[in-house]
């Protein structure tokens, strides 16, 4: 590894977070958008989505040590990939005018829960604000440093 890149590994890191971040804001404005979304005999309703990180590795060199004396260190995170709730189910509600109403009047609703939704935004935001602040620390003291180098 060029030891200019182990400088600016940090940002790399907190860059790789707000992504991932971004990622998961993007599927649950997805699961609040299509939270009215019905199903009828022929397809399901909306499932709800959710995000699975991934945890990115890399080599250690001679002048970086893990934490637990491997030889791997963490790069950052990913999303690894998007899955649907299929442990959450379905509900029905008596709608007998809806269009995708049974015959005894009920509809098949989704399974996305507004207020669940409305938390992981909460948590999605504080995150951000956590890596921005992170950022803004690693900022801080690479221009410490640099100005200690310059004195």
């Amino acid at each position: 590894m060029n030891p200019m890149q182990g400088v600016f590994q940090g940002f790399d890191i907190t860059n790789s977070a707000l992504s991932a971040e971004m990622q998961r804001s993007e599927v649950v404005a997805a699961n609040l958008a299509n939270m009215h979304v019905t199903g009828n005999s022929e397809r399901e309703p909306y499932r709800r989505k959710s995000v699975v990180f991934e945890e990115i590795l890399a080599q250690a060199n001679n002048s970086l040590a893990d934490v637990n004396g491997g030889d791997r260190l963490s790069a950052g995170v990913r999303v690894r990939e998007v899955v649907e709730d299929r442990s959450t189910q379905f509900f029905e509600a008596y709608d007998p005018g809806h269009p995708d109403a049974n015959e005894q009047g009920f509809v098949l609703r989704s399974n996305v829960d507004m207020f669940r939704e409305l938390m992981d935004l909460t948590v999605v935001r504080r995150s951000f604000q956590a890596n921005l602040a992170a950022m803004r620390t690693y900022r801080t003291m690479l221009q410490a440093t640099i100005q200690n180098f310059r004195s």
